[in-house]
């Protein structure tokens, strides 16, 4: 299921702030924006890939409220089954709906749910 464009902007804003943020930790993140595919792991193109000394340590996928839904759960599974742990990134408020379809899709123990929210001050 394609995301709207505001949709879409959003995912990739926040792959960029992810990846801002967090390649001061890891010795290298690499981010998929979009239907960019610069970084390939285990024939899969996260959203996000970090690495630590030629180790990759953990990926990510950056949900959106459009994409949190059941159909997402086989690309979840997939990717939760690439060797190393996997986090979903779901806006705040949606941190409920992505836990239960993982929960009812057996995948509550092998993916890690963080969230996001953003504020606009004007």
């Amino acid at each position: 299921m394609a995301r709207s464009t505001d949709e879409q902007f959003l995912h990739d804003w926040v792959i960029r702030k992810v990846h801002e943020k967090y390649s001061r930790q890891y010795s290298k993140v690499h981010i998929n924006p979009g239907e960019e595919k610069n970084f390939e792991y285990n024939g899969a193109y996260p959203d996000i890939v970090f690495e630590n000394y030629d180790q990759i340590v953990q990926i990510a996928e950056v949900e959106t409220k459009e994409t949190i839904n059941e159909q997402r759960l086989e690309k979840w599974k997939d990717l939760s089954e690439l060797g190393v742990k996997l986090t979903l990134l779901v806006p705040q408020n949606m941190q409920n709906a992505a836990r239960d379809i993982c929960w009812k899709g057996g995948l509550v123990a092998k993916v890690n749910i963080g969230s996001f929210d953003v504020n606009l001050n004007i």
